[in-house]
């Protein structure tokens, strides 16, 4: 461990739009207003709105995203004449934070062109599948274009595709490949008029395993993470910057579909005193925060067996290039957005790690090294790490070279190691670390003694960290971005 250590945990880019972001935020508030937001963001419903003429095949296509047949009772209505007489709102499979709503159908006698946007009300939704069948139409573009004035994601779909090749096959020289890029090429026609990058997809909602029907799912699926990260931001400034006539009906309509419940609500007005623009600070750190890296320090003795332990959590062979370095994090798959640094010869440095706490103050979270009992170093660096309001596990390697010494013992095995449980237990508590877990394990054989249990209980852990980490590490760069500004002027 290096004096002066600094770790960079985001990517400088999004350093640098955070910091310009909540530059007139005090930073002591920065951490309860962004724990605060992250809590309602997790539990935020993000509304997609299916949307097109009446008789396009919108019920259809939304039955089918949802896998349901005809006979299904949730199955949305669907017919000749106009079935859908008012929003319909179903949750998207395995996905209970996205929920689709049919909305009525456009071009009728109820629901004439001219006031469909007004009547469906499109500032309550936050995304929308514009569904067109047999040709793209000019009511298309209408409500392709109200949804860009809202500056809200979308996705255009042509639906009934098996049909219209049914027509075009009995044409002289008919090719399929060539009559479906003929489709998309008139809807990408008109998308790029009005300069839109928009996902084009030609479904059968009858024939769901052709076509495009599983790029939909699988697009949706796969981005809306990331779709969500990005109408949040919109959801949020409508609360607290439109007009008061239509926030009222926004947050109505959240309440009554439940899409957000009350309390939640009111975190949102609190933040967005605190904020000038609103939009750009909440995006800014929902951005971040998708780079955010949670950094998991080893701390042991020399041969305390801190680097296998950090190559047995992350899958890697002790030797192997990409096992653990002291200088270079360790990653893996199994942990994304997790970085393991093994930091061993405490014994040399422990009065320069507790004298330094900004040191150990670099990570997230600990996992201390019990070599010996009888020392008290894992002792000193747990009171520092409690001092730092942070959390850690002690871990007792190599237990199968414990046991091997105890074997003359007339116990078995686990009576051993019963016996070593209570005594850790003891001096756990007499340490006043009751609040940590202690874990016997050989780092050679990840299948025997606790390490499942660590890996388990690890992973639960640094779930709940992230959003607290994140928070404070944020307070701290447009902290030192404050100090530096000010030093400037001075």
């Amino acid at each position: 461990m290096e004096d002066g250590m600094k770790i960079q945990k985001i990517p400088e880019e999004h350093i640098n739009k955070i910091k310009q972001a909540l530059q007139s935020v005090n930073p002591e508030k920065i951490p309860h207003l962004i724990i605060n937001l992250l809590d309602v963001f997790v539990q935020f419903k993000m509304d997609v709105a299916v949307t097109g003429d009446s008789g396009s095949g919108k019920s259809s296509l939304i039955n089918a995203l949802l896998g349901l047949d005809h006979d299904d009772e949730e199955v949305a209505p669907t017919g000749v004449v106009e079935t859908t007489k008012e929003p319909a709102m179903y949750l998207y499979p395995n996905n209970p934070h996205v929920r689709l709503w049919d909305l009525p159908g456009m071009g009728t006698p109820t629901f004439t062109s001219k006031r469909y946007v007004e009547t469906m009300n499109f500032d309550l939704y936050d995304m929308f599948i514009v569904v067109t069948s047999e040709r793209f139409r000019e009511n298309n573009m209408l409500l392709i274009d109200e949804i860009q004035k809202r500056k809200k994601p979308l996705y255009v779909v042509r639906t009934k595709v098996d049909n219209d090749l049914l027509l075009q096959s009995k044409k002289h020289r008919f090719s399929e490949i060539n009559a479906l890029r003929e489709m998309r090429d008139e809807c990408l026609k008109y998308l790029c008029e009005k300069n839109l990058n928009v996902p084009v997809f030609l479904v059968s909602s009858h024939n769901t395993q052709s076509y495009d029907m599983q790029n939909l799912k699988d697009t949706l699926e796969k981005v809306a993470p990331e779709l969500k990260r990005d109408v949040f931001p919109i959801f949020f400034a409508s609360l607290s910057t439109a007009p008061g006539r239509k926030a009222t009906a926004i947050k109505c309509h959240a309440l009554k579909s439940g899409k957000m419940k009350e309390k939640d609500l009111h975190k949102l007005q609190k933040i967005s005193k605190h904020l000038i623009d609103g939009t750009e600070e909440v995006k800014a750190a929902l951005e971040a925060l998708g780079h955010f890296q949670l950094d998991v320090a080893i701390l042991g003795e020399t041969g305390s067996g801190a680097t296998t332990l950090v190559n047995a959590l992350t899958g890697q062979k002790n030797g192997t290039r990409g096992s653990a370095h002291a200088k270079i994090a360790a990653t893996s798959p199994q942990y994304p957005d997790i970085r393991f640094w093994h930091v061993s010869g405490t014994e040399r440095d422990i009065d320069n790690l507790l004298k330094e706490k900004q040191i150990l103050d670099n990570f997230d979270f600990y996992i201390i090294i019990v070599s010996d009992w009888q020392k008290t170093s894992h002792i000193e660096l747990a009171k520092t790490v409690r001092e730092l309001k942070k959390h850690y596990h002690f871990v007792q390697t190599k237990i199968d070279l414990h046991l091997q010494v105890k074997e003359d013992l007339c116990c078995s095995e686990t009576e051993i190691l019963d016996g070593l449980r209570a005594q850790c237990a003891k001096e756990l508590q007499i340490t006043e670390a009751t609040q940590s877990q202690l874990f016997l394990i050989n780092s050679l054989d990840t299948n025997s003694f606790d390490f499942f249990s660590l890996e388990s209980v690890l992973r639960s852990d640094l779930d709940t960290i992230r959003t607290s980490a994140f928070a404070y590490y944020v307070a701290r760069i447009v902290r030192q971005k404050q100090e530096s500004h000010t030093c400037q002027i001075l």
